[in-house]
């Protein structure tokens, strides 16, 4: 019984698949087992254990629409699965191409969408449609409400991300996000023809956007899937799943990579990217993510009397984008203070030496090769940097004291305190970066016994090896002790 339910499901997806969406199917009876229980979690949960998922170790909890986990049923052991589906319940990128109608004529007319999300948008929207589409059981426990993504902000909610960076990744994801959808329906006359609005077609792309694994298959081909169930696990910095594709089982697997106790919720890590990441992509923000940043713009000043000698080495860029993060002894300090200091050449020699220490590569970049050059222009660097992030800061539309304490309001809602936990965590980043340039030119103009001394405190700890390597050495130089 169970094998002729299993090749009913699997008829019935082929002929889903290979069904040109000119025919509608209106009112006409199902061509597959129906799941028409009231809660939409138990229809999935039933569809996939007919696809014969393995989901018995996990269960799934509903906190809220915005907020759904799983938990473990039983005690899992490290290098256990704690789920499968197989490839018959997941989509991936291959097979949405092949059974989606407007991917087919995109493909045909060599139409190259500005995302692959897009495939997956367009095969969701499809299936929405139908009445009886396989997919259903997944659709239905998707999201309803998207409204906490940045793309469906309001003037009041952008206003908000005044002096983030991430106001203009908004502003530019908004802009590609309507581009093409205005271009599917000029190149495409099904899309047009089935009116989807581009409310329809935003909320899949934000929703494919935050469900899809990457994942190996072969030893080279990668690939972009959607996996019902397993797209309920929460991100954690420290999360105990890796994901994975079983060519022996052939299907989609999660793996404990430590001990799971009965009862626990299930996380894994969704990688190591910044908050402005996770914000655009998934809608939170983390003020314990350790990959938080702040990104900035560092230009040459057009009345610069160096600017056409300094235009002419970078072949004519003249701004660079840099980011700065909560620790000082990291690349990116030194990249940004770097670009700076490029900046601040104001001495024909300095920029000569400059010229000469990279003639030998064949593109100049400033944050990897403008070198420490005298105390003059370091302490020069430092009050420009310093200039740049207070500037920085006051474009923010409220204080870090405002953040904290509307973070602690119970009053404010869910969405907002990821706003607040993002801009927060900037302007934290900014200040501290801000101290150092403080501390920095507390102490540079002291001389190099003075230095050591003052090195050994904790109160200087942020800036001790920047100073011990750069600094003291230059004043050695200086002090013709070195």
């Amino acid at each position: 019984m169970m094998l002729l339910k299993a090749c009913m499901v699997a008829i019935t997806l082929f002929l889903t698949l290979c069904q040109d969406d000119s025919e509608y199917e209106g009112n006409s009876k199902p061509k597959r087992q129906t799941y028409d229980d009231p809660d939409p979690y138990k229809n999935l949960i039933e569809w996939l254990k007919d696809g014969k998922a393995e989901i018995s170790k996990v269960q799934i909890e509903v906190q809220s629409e915005g907020h759904r986990t799983l938990r473990a049923t039983q005690f899992i052991r490290q290098g256990e699965w704690v789920l499968f589906i197989p490839r018959t319940q997941y989509l991936s990128l291959e097979e949405v191409k092949k059974s989606c109608l407007i991917n087919r004529k995109m493909i045909q007319i060599n139409y190259k969408p500005n995302n692959i999300q897009t495939y997956f948008v367009n095969h969701l929207l499809q299936e929405n449609r139908r009445k009886y589409s396989f997919w259903k059981p997944y659709i239905d426990v998707l999201p309803k409400d998207v409204s906490g993504f940045p793309t469906y902000f309001d003037a009041e909610q952008d206003a908000l991300l005044k002096g983030s960076p991430t106001l203009f990744t908004v502003i530019n994801q908004r802009k590609v996000f309507k581009e093409e959808y205005e271009n599917l329906k000029e190149a495409v006359k099904e899309f047009q023809k089935y009116g989807y609005t581009y409310d329809d077609f935003i909320k899949f792309r934000i929703l494919t956007i935050s469900r899809s694994f990457t994942v190996q298959i072969g030893e080279k081909e990668q690939q972009q899937l959607l996996v019902p169930l397993a797209d309920f696990i929460n991100h954690d910095n420290n999360g105990f799943l890796k994901y994975g594709y079983s060519k022996d089982a052939d299907g989609f697997f999660m793996q404990a990579v430590r001990n799971i106790q009965k009862g626990e919720e299930l996380f894994y890590n969704y990688g190591q990217w910044s908050n402005k990441y996770f914000f655009m992509n998934y809608g939170f923000a983390s003020l314990t993510n350790p990959m938080n940043q702040f990104d900035l713009d560092i230009c040459l000043n057009k009345n610069d009397r160096l600017f056409n000698l300094k235009i002419s080495l970078t072949k004519g860029n003249m701004c660079w984008g840099n980011r700065l993060v909560n620790e000082t002894d990291h690349d990116t300090f030194r990249q940004s203070l770097a670009t700076v200091r490029f900046t601040q050449i104001s001495k024909l020699d300095d920029f000569l030496q400059l010229e000469e220490d990279v003639q030998n590569f064949k593109q100049f970049w400033p944050g990897w090769h403008t070198t420490i050059k005298t105390i003059e222009l370091e302490k020069a660097t430092f009050k420009a940097l310093k200039g740049i992030l207070v500037t920085e800061l006051g474009n923010f539309a409220s204080t870090i004291e405002d953040d904290e304490r509307r973070l602690n309001d119970p009053q404010t809602p869910e969405f907002r305190k990821h706003i607040i936990m993002l801009t927060l965590r900037e302007k934290q980043i900014i200040k501290k970066n801000i101290d150092i340039c403080d501390l920095m030119l507390q102490v540079i103009d002291k001389s190099s016994e003075e230095l050591k001394n003052l090195m050994k405190y904790y109160h200087y700890r942020e800036i001790t090896k920047y100073v011990n390597s750069q600094i003291i050495p230059l004043k050695l130089e200086q002090e013709g002790l070195a």
